[in-house]
């Protein structure tokens, strides 16, 4: 009686260690939640005051730190007084191409409301960027780097670089990028004839 107690005992805890492996095996990929505030602001990228869009009252917006396979899920709101946009450049958005962020298979972000973006990052690493895709609000702000990084448990066939910095680089105008447009079909020939700069941002999300 007492070996056959014994035996359902092992039993009952093989059982036990087999369901645990199963469940950490496939349990889901980690959660990163984010809350970005979409608002005017007044930036200086070349000395001079212009409104931007910043992202939590940032310029340039806040940078994603992710490790692969992590899901992203990122709610914007707009207070903007124009509909808002982004785009993930560089993220491969699989199973979800709806989400990509660009106008035709977005839905622009009306003034006053919000959207979640739900993304993975799934079997990427390397450096990308995010940034609005209507308009020309890409010339005011509203972008920032993403970073994915490679799970531990699997190696890079690299080095470890000495200094890891974000580099953004971007046209911009001297104005506001509400004169370069036309509501009703996007672009107007002034966009050409607008003075042009390229700058070159350093991202202040690091420690130098």
């Amino acid at each position: 009686m007492r070996d056959q107690r014994t035996l359902h005992s092992l039993i009952s805890v093989f059982i036990s260690v087999v369901l645990l492996f199963v469940y950490c095996v496939n349990g889901e990929d980690p959660y990163r939640f984010y809350t970005w505030k979409i608002t005017y602001g007044n930036i200086y990228p070349m000395g001079v005051k212009q409104q931007g869009i910043l992202i939590n009252g940032q310029f340039p917006g806040p940078q994603i730190n992710c490790v692969t396979n992590d899901n992203l899920i990122i709610s914007v709101y707009n207070y903007l007084t124009e509909p808002f946009l982004i785009s993930w450049n560089g993220l491969q958005h699989r199973r979800n191409s709806w989400q990509d962020g660009t106008y035709g298979t977005n839905c622009p972000i009306p003034p006053g409301k919000n959207f979640t973006y739900m993304l993975q990052a799934k079997d990427q690493i390397g450096s990308y960027f995010y940034f609005p895709s209507l308009g020309l609000h890409k010339a005011a702000g509203g972008f920032g780097g993403i970073k994915i990084f490679s799970r531990p448990r699997i190696p890079v066939p690299f080095p470890p670089p000495a200094g890891d910095h974000t580099v953004l680089a971007g046209d911009w105008y001297k104005r506001s990028h509400r004169v370069h447009v036309i509501p009703v079909f996007g672009y107007d020939d002034r966009v050409l004839r607008a003075p042009l700069v390229r700058v070159f941002i350093l991202s202040r999300n690091f420690n130098w």
